[in-house]
Protein backbone atom coordinates (compact mmCIF):
# COMPACT_ATOMS: atom_id res chain seq x y z
CA UNK A 1 0.00 0.00 0.00
CA UNK A 2 2.81 2.58 0.91
CA UNK A 3 4.45 1.83 -2.40
CA UNK A 4 1.03 2.75 -4.54
CA UNK A 5 1.45 6.67 -2.59
CA UNK A 6 4.75 7.78 -3.76
CA UNK A 7 3.84 6.71 -8.23
CA UNK A 8 0.20 8.17 -7.65
CA UNK A 9 2.20 11.47 -6.30
CA UNK A 10 4.61 10.91 -9.43
CA UNK A 11 1.59 10.74 -11.47
CA UNK A 12 -0.04 13.94 -9.79
CA UNK A 13 2.98 16.19 -10.21
CA UNK A 14 3.38 14.81 -14.02
CA UNK A 15 -0.62 15.61 -14.81
CA UNK A 16 0.61 19.57 -12.86
CA UNK A 17 3.47 19.93 -15.40
CA UNK A 18 1.98 19.12 -18.33
CA UNK A 19 -1.36 21.08 -17.42
CA UNK A 20 1.01 24.31 -16.67
CA UNK A 21 3.10 23.85 -19.54
CA UNK A 22 0.06 23.70 -21.74
CA UNK A 23 -1.53 26.54 -20.03
CA UNK A 24 1.37 28.69 -19.65
CA UNK A 25 1.89 30.11 -23.40
CA UNK A 26 -1.99 31.36 -22.99
CA UNK A 27 -0.96 33.26 -20.40
CA UNK A 28 2.43 34.89 -21.82
CA UNK A 29 -0.06 35.86 -24.73
CA UNK A 30 -1.61 38.36 -22.69
CA UNK A 31 -0.31 41.65 -24.50
CA UNK A 32 -0.19 40.52 -27.71
CA UNK A 33 -3.36 38.33 -28.88
CA UNK A 34 -1.79 36.34 -31.12
CA UNK A 35 1.06 34.28 -33.04
CA UNK A 36 3.90 36.10 -34.09
CA UNK A 37 4.35 39.15 -36.73
CA UNK A 38 7.08 37.18 -38.74
CA UNK A 39 3.64 36.13 -40.37
CA UNK A 40 2.39 39.29 -41.65
CA UNK A 41 3.01 39.44 -45.52
CA UNK A 42 4.96 42.60 -47.05
CA UNK A 43 1.35 43.68 -48.28
CA UNK A 44 -1.01 44.40 -45.65
CA UNK A 45 -3.51 46.57 -43.90
CA UNK A 46 -3.64 48.33 -40.88
CA UNK A 47 -6.93 48.52 -38.58
CA UNK A 48 -7.12 50.61 -35.34
CA UNK A 49 -10.72 50.42 -33.48
CA UNK A 50 -12.90 49.23 -30.65
CA UNK A 51 -14.04 45.45 -30.15
CA UNK A 52 -17.97 46.10 -30.26
CA UNK A 53 -18.83 42.38 -30.40
CA UNK A 54 -17.47 38.84 -30.31
CA UNK A 55 -18.63 35.68 -31.50
CA UNK A 56 -17.02 31.93 -32.26
CA UNK A 57 -15.55 32.68 -35.51
CA UNK A 58 -14.66 36.55 -34.84
CA UNK A 59 -14.77 39.84 -33.78
CA UNK A 60 -16.13 43.46 -35.31
CA UNK A 61 -14.61 46.57 -34.86
CA UNK A 62 -15.25 50.21 -34.80
CA UNK A 63 -14.40 53.56 -34.36
CA UNK A 64 -15.85 54.85 -30.66
CA UNK A 65 -16.48 51.87 -28.32
CA UNK A 66 -20.07 50.04 -28.06
CA UNK A 67 -21.68 52.09 -24.79
CA UNK A 68 -23.71 49.67 -21.99
CA UNK A 69 -27.54 50.40 -24.08
CA UNK A 70 -25.99 50.07 -27.72
CA UNK A 71 -24.40 46.40 -26.01
CA UNK A 72 -28.32 44.98 -25.26
CA UNK A 73 -29.34 46.61 -29.24
CA UNK A 74 -26.48 45.21 -30.56
CA UNK A 75 -27.56 41.98 -29.85
CA UNK A 76 -30.09 41.89 -32.77
CA UNK A 77 -29.14 44.76 -35.36
CA UNK A 78 -25.78 44.90 -35.28
CA UNK A 79 -23.20 47.71 -34.82
CA UNK A 80 -22.99 50.38 -37.99
CA UNK A 81 -19.88 51.23 -39.35
CA UNK A 82 -18.10 48.20 -37.83
CA UNK A 83 -15.86 45.95 -39.77
CA UNK A 84 -16.13 42.03 -39.17
CA UNK A 85 -12.49 40.27 -38.70
CA UNK A 86 -12.00 36.83 -38.81
CA UNK A 87 -8.24 34.88 -38.71
CA UNK A 88 -6.59 34.44 -41.23
CA UNK A 89 -6.09 31.02 -42.62
CA UNK A 90 -2.21 31.07 -43.07
CA UNK A 91 -2.23 31.39 -38.93
CA UNK A 92 -3.07 27.78 -38.30
CA UNK A 93 -4.77 27.17 -34.80
CA UNK A 94 -3.10 29.47 -32.73
CA UNK A 95 -5.43 31.65 -30.93
CA UNK A 96 -6.37 35.24 -32.02
CA UNK A 97 -9.42 36.18 -30.12
CA UNK A 98 -10.04 34.86 -26.81
CA UNK A 99 -8.21 37.44 -24.97
CA UNK A 100 -9.96 40.25 -26.34
CA UNK A 101 -12.42 41.85 -24.61
CA UNK A 102 -15.74 44.01 -25.42
CA UNK A 103 -14.75 47.80 -25.72
CA UNK A 104 -10.87 46.95 -25.54
CA UNK A 105 -9.19 49.17 -28.11
CA UNK A 106 -7.04 46.96 -30.57
CA UNK A 107 -4.53 47.27 -33.72
CA UNK A 108 -4.82 44.76 -36.17
CA UNK A 109 -2.76 43.74 -39.42
CA UNK A 110 -4.41 41.64 -41.68
CA UNK A 111 -5.48 41.64 -45.44
CA UNK A 112 -7.18 43.95 -47.63
CA UNK A 113 -10.99 44.93 -46.82
CA UNK A 114 -13.44 42.66 -48.67
CA UNK A 115 -16.57 44.87 -50.21
CA UNK A 116 -19.59 42.89 -48.20
CA UNK A 117 -21.75 44.16 -45.60
CA UNK A 118 -20.19 44.74 -43.18
CA UNK A 119 -16.54 44.83 -44.87
CA UNK A 120 -14.57 41.95 -43.89
CA UNK A 121 -10.69 41.21 -43.63
CA UNK A 122 -8.75 38.26 -42.34
CA UNK A 123 -6.42 39.20 -39.41
CA UNK A 124 -2.64 37.99 -39.53
CA UNK A 125 -1.68 39.55 -36.14
CA UNK A 126 -3.61 41.55 -33.12
CA UNK A 127 -1.78 43.89 -30.70
CA UNK A 128 -4.10 44.97 -27.87
CA UNK A 129 -3.51 48.93 -27.63
CA UNK A 130 -5.58 49.46 -24.03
Amino acid sequence: MNTLLPSYRRILIVCLIAFVAYFSPNVILTKVAISSPALIPDQHMIQEGYVVSKSWNGIRIAKQPISASDKLTNLFTGHTDSIFVEKHPDIGAKPLFHNLKINQKVRIYSDYLQESNPPKTSAYFIEKLS
